[in-house]
């Protein structure tokens, strides 16, 4: 496997990860995120309860693929994200398409309503694991030194973590509209 492929791994072992534990780490977050599901799938009760677990479950199944030091698993995990990943971002496309508002609740608690930029998010993150699972497919192009796996996967990981805050970060550096005082 080359470092390409390690640094993915860790992107996606964050992000998948940070959403796991985001959306089951706290009382109610896992109900608030099933709510969130309600505007997006049009269910309701169990089966919207059971939806919200399945994502909840492939969230976490692909993380632990992604761990797992054997390449068929890797390889399962990156198309299993990748899949997961592109139907999100069908969904969003198709929520934010149609005018419809609701909190992100992908990484936990938001009062960011979904838009574009999680479409862009998804899209990119599907695209990034889909190239992971053919740097795979295509065989140990970059070696296999331990110390450079450890950077490559670390690396993946702190970038990971970084996609999970993008929309705290880029709310620094907003522009505060000036108060009806002033």
């Amino acid at each position: 496997m080359n470092y390409f492929a390690y640094g993915v791994r860790g992107l996606l072992t964050a992000v998948f990860l940070i959403a796991v534990v985001g959306k089951v780490g706290r009382a109610g977050a896992f109900s608030a995120f099933a709510d969130s599901l309600r505007p997006l799938a049009a269910l309701s009760g169990s089966a919207l309860r059971a939806v919200a677990l399945a994502v909840v479950a492939v969230e976490g199944t692909v993380c632990l693929a992604l761990i797992l030091p054997y390449t068929p698993a890797t390889l399962t995990g990156l198309l299993a994200a990748t899949a997961l990943l592109a139907v999100f971002t069908v969904v969003i496309a198709r929520s934010v398409g149609g005018g419809t508002t609701v909190r992100c609740r992908c990484f936990g608690r938001s009062a960011t309503p979904l838009g574009r930029a999680h479409v862009v998010r998804n899209g990119l993150l599907a695209s990034v694991a889909g190239v992971g699972a053919a740097a795979v497919v295509t065989g140990p192009a970059g070696g296999s030194g331990p110390g450079l796996v450890a950077v490559a996967w670390c690396a993946g990981a702190v970038a990971g973590g970084l996609v999970t805050v993008m929309e705290d970060l880029v709310s620094l550096f907003r522009p505060v509209a000036p108060s009806m005082t002033e």
